[in-house]
């Protein structure tokens, strides 16, 4: 009997060994078809702007790369009331900090954004002169001195979302703006010299997204993106807006 029963166990567990083996295949694939990533590219149709003749006192707010491309677009998930949004693992290993700087009497970058739940801002003074960081915003306000010291940095910290980027200006220097993106989520981003854009790891599922651009706000790009909202469903792997052609009637006064 005590053959047998060696017997037995070694096989109840050889059995146990390969039904785990199974069923390890068949939960990763599950798990790997839970995110998709968004993609897209914002085409400006129109002659970009002369910026050669621009001085630095002055606010560049329609930036337009060399094939067209229209840069800081922002691209964002909007949460629908009670909506619960599953947050992928890979977002939790993002810098606590996201960086601001006052360099060469212009905030870099331009267009910025954090997950307030999980990130903080820092801005921080590269230049040999005082700067007053102004945060204009509807839920979040703050008005901060940032001395004539290099590398003196200001914190930020956020205890809500704002429906809208923030207008971050400096009551010393007028034409230095930049435009902050604060959710109570990690999924946004915001068009590069290229038009393109890329939101990573989203949850399979149907979302709306929301399109925004600082000189005319929401983005009607698309007829049917009344108020710049583009509603999505969300698939497994590679979701792609392709080229989105904007005509420049949409930034004219």
């Amino acid at each position: 009997m005590n053959g047998n029963n060696k017997y037995l166990t070694k096989n109840l567990s050889l059995f146990c060994l390969v039904l785990l083996g199974l069923l390890l295949c068949i939960v990763q694939p599950l798990q790997a078809t839970e995110w998709g990533d968004l993609t897209g590219q914002f085409i400006y149709t129109g002659k970009p702007p002369n910026t050669k003749t621009v001085k630095l006192t002055k606010d560049q707010s329609l930036v337009i790369g060399k094939n067209g491309g229209l840069k800081n677009i922002f691209i964002f998930l909007k949460k629908k009331n009670s909506q619960e949004i599953k947050i992928h693992p890979s977002y939790y290993k993002l810098p606590k900090k996201v960086s601001l700087f006052h360099q060469n009497s212009i905030y870099e970058p331009h267009t910025l954004g954090l997950w307030h739940k999980h990130q903080e801002l820092v801005v921080i003074n590269k230049d040999p002169h005082d700067h007053l960081v102004q945060l204009n915003a509807l839920k979040n306000y703050f008005s901060r001195n940032l001395p004539k010291k290099i590398n003196i940095q200001r914190t930020f910290r956020f205890q809500t979302s704002e429906n809208i980027p923030i207008r971050i200006t400096c009551d010393i220097h007028p034409w230095e703006e930049s435009y902050l993106l604060v959710l109570n989520n990690p999924y946004f981003s915001s068009t590069d010299e290229t038009g393109a854009f890329t939101i990573k790891n989203l949850p399979v599922g149907d979302f709306q997204f929301r399109i925004w651009h600082e000189k005319v706000g929401y983005l009607l790009a698309k007829e049917e993106w009344g108020r710049g909202i583009v509603n999505l469903k969300i698939r497994p792997g590679k979701n792609d807006l392709g080229v989105i052609k904007v005509s420049p009637k949409l930034f004219e006064d």
